[in-house]
């Protein structure tokens, strides 16, 4: 067979589709069998590229620019064990309704199932946690194959987005030669692919035609309008646009319910007006008593499923309440005793509902029921500022000043396990507007200082990693690309000495600190950060006082690029003081009340 550049030209092809339908960052990680993919994206300048060595950090670096510009990265590597390193990611990305193509080299299929080298099965590998797959067959030269190309470059793109947002996987074989070779003139499939990259790709288009049913809202808003202690309780959330925000604290605000925030929520942080906000209620509800005091008689609970075990714990007692889910994608009803799910996304639901509140009087007992919410909301900050007072570095204190370290717009990126919960619990609820950035779609404590990256690179703001010592040597690999970070990225690391969120459960109790909990759940990694820190060449703090801990983060946070601040603290301090502090509260209601 005579020399062709078939190979070179078809993966240029490919790649050009998917700029034109819509990809503007791709996320390459090296290799050989990738090579004519590679090079097509090399020679662009139209295009973000970025270059992550490790697949596994690169695919969790997408993953956190998709969370902000809510458009899917191109994730590109060689064949075998290569793209199985995106898996952790492919599942966050699936949970969280995310956009993301991988879009991975393999071997033609003469070399499957033959020994051949780097060969493995990639076929559906990332089974049904992708939303489609497609198995290019090897670059071929039929005008039939080209277009069907472009259309699959448009398919993935438009199925990352829709209509469930989530990862899509495109395998594609490719045979030797991997790099250009010289030929002589002009190859005859040439002005068919001349002509394709000339037109435009197939439009994809999906519009919303689902406007919600009037008598449906018409239920949900008699229901609530009758309602003498209703509640909205908002679980984690995708980023919300100032409108959206103001269109869900508007609804909350026609039927005068209070809304139980959490961190992840994206409305715990921000204006809300006269609206009540209960930025405490995870640690109020451990209290039996409290949560007989404050039990509602409907519930409009938006977003994912709330992660609050004080909220679990008020499900479980008030029985079948009306309680209405709003979330646009998944089934968020663990408890499966929901009365209606309506898969919406909250600010439209909110934005079609609230003129039907424009009639309603809002009952005494709610009006009640609200201010019992708020003095509760300040009992409990006034015992979460006895709990972050003084010099000493405690996890409370930290999540405190985190937050006041943030300046109007910048992006908190928050660690599963201790930290999102510190934040509920000892953040004051600031009125500067912060966006937070989460994994609770899996919950697991992958690649956050990768995404924490990615998220850098599309906003451009200053982010903040909040994370625990094992969340952030889990991804210390992620420093190599947090150190390209022009804008101001801080990975502020609680060292507590391990996985110290296990010591909140029944088990830390029943086994032997030395020989059982310690080596096999707390895992304390004896690591010096700075030792991190300097082989990456980031900058780096170990502030030993509060005072210490709000300049290092105003500093690093005002100047740019990769810094590392290790917060040290006692390794018992954080489960006691968090139950001291749910204890605090019940115990300043009981006084008020003076039972």
């Amino acid at each position: 067979m005579s020399a062709s550049n078939l190979h070179i030209r078809w993966a240029e092809l490919l790649v050009d589709s998917l700029v034109r339908a819509g990809a503007r960052d791709f996320v390459v990680s090296p290799g050989s069998r990738s090579t004519p993919l590679v090079l097509a994206i090399a020679k662009r300048d139209d295009i973000r590229t970025h270059v992550i060595v490790d697949e596994r950090s690169a695919a969790f670096f997408a993953l956190g620019q998709a969370r902000v510009a809510n458009r899917p990265s191109v994730l590109v590597c060689t064949s075998g064990t290569a793209p199985a390193h995106y898996f952790p990611a492919i599942i966050e990305a699936s949970a969280s309704f995310l956009p993301l193509v991988a879009l991975t080299a393999d071997r033609p299929w003469e070399d499957r199932d033959t020994g051949a080298s780097q060969t493995i099965d990639q076929v559906k590998m990332f089974g049904d946690y992708v939303r489609c797959f497609a198995d290019l067959g090897p670059p071929d030269a039929r005008a039939s194959s080209f277009r069907s190309l472009v259309r699959s470059a448009a398919q993935a793109v438009s199925a990352s987005l829709g209509p469930i947002p989530g990862p899509v996987h495109v395998n594609v074989q490719l045979r030797k030669p991997l790099e250009p070779v010289e030929v002589d003139g002009r190859e005859s499939w040439e002005d068919e692919w001349d002509a394709l990259l000339a037109s435009p790709v197939p439009r994809i288009e999906q519009p919303d035609r689902r406007r919600l049913d009037d008598a449906m809202l018409d239920e949900i808003a008699r229901t609530c309008a009758s309602a003498k202690r209703g509640i909205v309780v908002a679980g984690p959330s995708p980023l919300l646009a100032p409108s959206d925000r103001d269109a869900i604290v508007g609804f909350a605000r026609s039927f005068g319910f209070p809304i139980f925030a959490e961190a992840t929520s994206q409305l715990r942080f921000g204006s809300s007006d006269d609206v009540a906000v209960f930025t405490s209620f995870d640690s109020a509800l451990r209290s039996q008593d409290l949560r007989r005091r404050l039990a509602p008689d409907c519930i409009v609970e938006l977003g994912a499923a709330p992660t609050s075990a004080g909220y679990a714990s008020l499900l479980a007692e008030v029985g079948r309440v009306p309680r209405f889910v709003i979330r646009p994608y998944g089934h968020s009803d663990p408890r499966g005793d929901a009365t209606m799910l309506l898969k919406t996304a909250p600010s439209a639901f909110a934005r079609e509902i609230q003129p039907k509140s424009a009639a309603i009087v809002r009952s005494t007992a709610q009006v009640e029921f609200v201010a019992a919410i708020a003095k509760v909301e300040a009992l409990a900050r006034r015992c979460a500022r006895a709990e972050t007072a003084g010099d000493a570095l405690t996890e409370a204190s930290i999540a405190k000043i985190a937050i006041d370290a943030l300046a109007e717009n910048s992006f908190l990126v928050i660690g599963n396990s201790n930290p999102v919960r510190d934040v509920d619990a000892f953040a004051d609820p600031v009125t500067r507007a912060i966006h937070v950035l989460h994994q609770r779609g899996a919950a697991g404590i992958d690649g956050l200082l990768s995404g924490a990256a990615g998220a850098a690179s599309i906003s451009n703001r200053p982010t903040l990693l909040l994370a625990g010592d094992l969340t952030f040597l889990h991804d210390v690999g992620g420093c190599a690309i947090a150190s390209k970070t022009k804008s101001p990225l801080v990975a502020l690391v609680v060292q507590n000495g391990g996985g110290r969120i296990f010591e909140e459960l029944p088990l830390h109790a029943s086994l032997d600190a030395e020989r059982a909990f310690e080596p096999f759940f707390a895992t304390p990694e004896p690591v010096d950060l700075s030792h991190v820190a300097a082989a990456f060449g980031a900058s780096f703090a170990r502030p030993t006082t509060t005072a210490d801990l709000t300049r290092a983060l105003g500093s690093a946070l005002d100047r740019g690029g990769f810094t590392i601040v290790e917060a040290v603290v006692s390794p018992h301090d954080g489960s006691a003081r968090r139950a001291r502090y749910r204890k605090s509260i019940a115990d300043a209601h009981r006084a008020e009340l003076g039972t």
